[in-house]
């Protein structure tokens, strides 16, 4: 997950527990998301990566 900031503030990135990788997608965001949510006050977009893939899964703005 990265958490793009207002431009000034750095972006952050966090990864999910390798033992929640059977999980669905979508309760993993739900979960981070949650866990998170003091630290990301204020952002402007949220992007949620596949890292097996490389590839963009979701945006949140």
């Amino acid at each position: 997950m990265v958490v793009l900031f207002p431009k000034g503030t750095p972006n952050q990135v966090w990864y999910s527990p390798i033992k929640h990788n059977s999980k669905p997608d979508e309760t993993i965001i739900y979960s981070m998301v949650q866990r998170l949510s003091k630290k990301i006050n204020g952002y402007t977009k949220i992007q949620i990566y596949d890292v097996a893939s490389n590839s963009l899964k979701y945006i949140y703005e």
